[in-house]
């Protein structure tokens, strides 16, 4: 039996992926920025348990965390009207920074809650084309601070718990949403 397309479509995407890492591999200074990235995220994770440490290590993080958050409100009409940055302590833990929203609801939630993962080509893109060249050219302070930027980046990139529970019920509906869409696309 032959390949359905879509499986020797999926196939030629993950060769694509494998040739396009393959191409990053190769260059100098990339591997070396990958572990300045890992090594400050580590340092990040790591810091965790005390509060005003991580507030203060990961605040270019936490700014970007809720740009994202602002600027995707903006775009799906969420009504942004409130944004913070100053840590403060919540019922069981502390919340670094928040973005107040007078319209979520099940057709912009999903996207509002998600915004951080933007910050995920922004890491990438900082580690490409930022620390492999500051790399090359042997600008080690800047390349020093450019992995903590794309570390913090990172470090931010996921939702928090009240992201989710905020956007859980439109992430819901594009859950149920794309498993009926995928559903009728593979046996239909």
């Amino acid at each position: 039996m032959g390949a359905t397309p879509a499986r020797s479509r999926c196939r030629g995407i993950a060769q694509w992926r494998v040739e396009y890492l393959r191409a990053y591999l190769h260059q100098p200074g990339f591997v070396p920025s990958i572990a300045l990235v890992v090594i400050f995220y580590a340092l990040l994770r790591g810091s965790r348990h005390t509060m005003w440490r991580i507030a203060l290590l990961s605040f270019p993080g936490t700014i970007a965390h809720e740009l994202m958050h602002l600027v995707v409100g903006f775009l799906f009409n969420a009504k942004p009207h409130g944004f913070s940055i100053w840590p403060r302590p919540g019922s069981s833990s502390w919340t670094l920074g928040s973005v107040s929203f007078r319209n979520i609801g099940l057709l912009n939630g999903a996207f509002v809650a998600l915004a951080p993962l933007l910050l995920l080509p922004i890491a990438w893109l900082c580690l490409v084309h930022v620390l492999v060249p500051l790399w090359v050219d042997g600008r080690w302070g800047w390349w020093l601070l450019g992995g903590y930027l794309a570390a913090t980046a990172l470090f931010a990139a996921l939702p928090s718990f009240q992201d989710i529970r905020i956007g859980g019920p439109s992430l819901l509906l594009y859950g149920a949403l794309g498993g009926l869409a995928w559903w009728a696309y593979s046996y239909m």
